[in-house]
């Protein structure tokens, strides 16, 4: 049984999903099987996979072609055909360096016997090497990492976007988390639960996944928060547990509201996690709301 099982969900990348391919096959170590879920592609990634499947890899693929249902359900598809302790995801468009798995095993030996450690994080950069975000991650000098719940991570300039190495067996507990009627919602609605739970990470500075963000990928833009307005309605709704003070929760609360009024899914505020600063919120929200419609009726 291999240590980890690194995931790809992707959608006609057949033109990128080369690199990393080319990444896993150089890494030092190969400890590891690699999932691909295919979420519905048009183009050649079927063909492409299935050619690399009869290559001498060192490691084993498992190809998995499914509808077009969106990220969260091919996460949890990669998650349930997971035959190893360890889950990680790779993006279609990163790619690791040599030695992300060499490294990240004694990481995970660590803390396996740990309690309530959901397990390890470390840092994306851009192709130039630089971090995600200005400002460098801080970290315990003498013991090269911090302990912290993804709810803690920005306290420590882990706030960016970085790569992630979880139980599997806590995932399948924690799914991501979707709309039943939309096709994404973000991937905070997962790890932030395990975060309330107290479930803590262990994170670690070193650059070890190079992240190439291209024009078709998904990001949380207007267009993506149009098409998945209650994904993002139940990520503000979680916000309201997350935050204490007034302004925030009066914002979230808001844009909950909006979001439930423009997709006319109203009922789910009788779910919201402070249903007096919902009742507050209400009449500014719905205006927000009306807001709303008119800003994406323009895209």
């Amino acid at each position: 049984m291999p240590k980890i099982t690194i995931h790809t969900a992707t959608y006609n990348r057949a033109y990128i999903l080369d690199k990393a391919y080319d990444s896993l096959r150089n890494q030092t170590i190969k400890d590891f099987e690699w999932i691909i879920s295919d979420d519905g592609s048009t183009d050649n990634t079927e063909d492409l996979v299935k050619k690399w499947m009869e290559a001498d890899n060192g490691f084993e693929i498992h190809y998995y072609k499914l509808s077009h249902v969106g990220i969260p359900r091919a996460l949890n598809n990669g998650v349930q055909h997971s035959n190893a302790e360890w889950f990680m995801m790779l993006d279609s468009d990163d790619h690791f360096v040599p030695e992300t798995v060499e490294k990240i095993i004694p990481w995970l030996n660590d803390v396996d016997h740990l309690d309530k450690f959901a397990g390890i994080g470390f840092c994306c950069c851009f192709p130039d090497g630089s971090y995600m975000k200005p400002q460098k991650p801080i970290i315990d000098p003498k013991d090269g990492y911090v302990d912290a719940t993804h709810l803690e991570r920005a306290k420590y300039n882990f706030n960016m976007d970085s790569c992630e190495v979880h139980r599997t067996k806590l995932l399948m507990k924690y799914p991501f988390q979707y709309w039943e009627t939309e096709e994404y919602a973000p991937e905070q609605l997962c790890f932030y639960a395990m975060a309330f739970d107290g479930w803590k990470m262990r994170w670690r500075n070193e650059k070890l996944c190079i992240c190439d963000y291209l024009p078709d990928g998904q990001t949380k833009d207007n267009k993506l928060v149009k098409n998945n307005p209650m994904g993002f309605a139940m990520m503000y709704n979680q916000n309201l547990l997350r935050f204490h003070d007034f302004k925030s929760l009066f914002y979230n609360a808001s844009q909950m509201i909006a979001l439930s009024f423009y997709s006319r899914n109203m009922n789910y505020l009788s779910k919201s996690n402070n249903k007096i600063m919902t009742a507050l919120a209400l009449p500014f929200g719905i205006v927000l709301g009306y807001r709303r419609r008119a800003q994406f009726s323009k895209l």
